[in-house]
């Protein structure tokens, strides 16, 4: 008796983890939008992907725009030349920040503290995405603009057409199109039903 109410546990579980991992494969392949759009003076587009940062604000659902500055100096590891003034007050700038010798966190903050409503930190020699991340909390708590990372290729196609010197611009965009409750609800209700039959098991195994 003990050994089937096992059995019945364990294909429950089964079954509960089955569904959970086919659900996150699903959510994995919902419409994504283009990381970066860029828009060099001729109104000519490019896509690049990016991965945002674990610190700082999410992107707007509609998106960032700003024109983009190379940093000085290019890692950010010290205070950074601050973007151009303008005359139109709303106008945003967004920075590029190469990787290394120092924490992401540090850089993104100098680019805040120049006055840039966004960062985009790149790699060297190499175009994997890097989920950038932080441990200082102090810092933390500081960063107020949202930054994303994005590969070396990536950013020698920008710094060679889309930066403000250029004529260009770009647009950050948010990870996924739809709305969080889209897939989050129908994800609760799968979870739930699973419960559901964990519990049916359970108990009719103990009749």
């Amino acid at each position: 008796m003990l050994l089937s109410i096992g059995m019945l546990m364990l294909s429950a579980t089964q079954i509960y983890t089955i569904v959970t991992v086919q659900l996150f494969a699903f959510l994995n392949l919902l419409p994504v939008e283009a990381d970066i759009l860029a828009y060099n003076f001729e109104n000519g587009t490019q896509t690049f992907d990016d991965l945002p940062a674990r610190f700082g604000y999410r992107l707007p659902a509609e998106g960032l725009k700003g024109f983009l500055i190379n940093s000085k100096p290019e890692n950010a590891c010290e205070p950074i030349a601050p973007p151009p003034l303008r005359d139109n007050s709303s106008t945003a700038f967004i920075v590029l920040i190469r990787r290394l010798e120092c924490n992401f966190d540090i850089k993104v903050l100098n680019a805040q503290r120049a006055g840039y409503k966004a960062a985009i930190v790149h790699n060297v020699d190499s175009d994997d995405l890097i989920s950038m991340g932080s441990n200082d909390i102090e810092i933390l708590k500081k960063i107020d603009i949202p930054s994303v990372f994005i590969g070396e290729a990536s950013a020698n196609s920008l710094k060679e057409e889309f930066t403000y010197e250029k004529g260009g611009h770009v647009v950050l965009i948010p990870e996924f199109s739809l709305p969080l409750e889209y897939y989050l609800i129908p994800f609760l209700i799968i979870v739930g039903i699973c419960l559901i039959l964990i519990v049916i098991f359970m108990v009719s195994s103990s009749i």
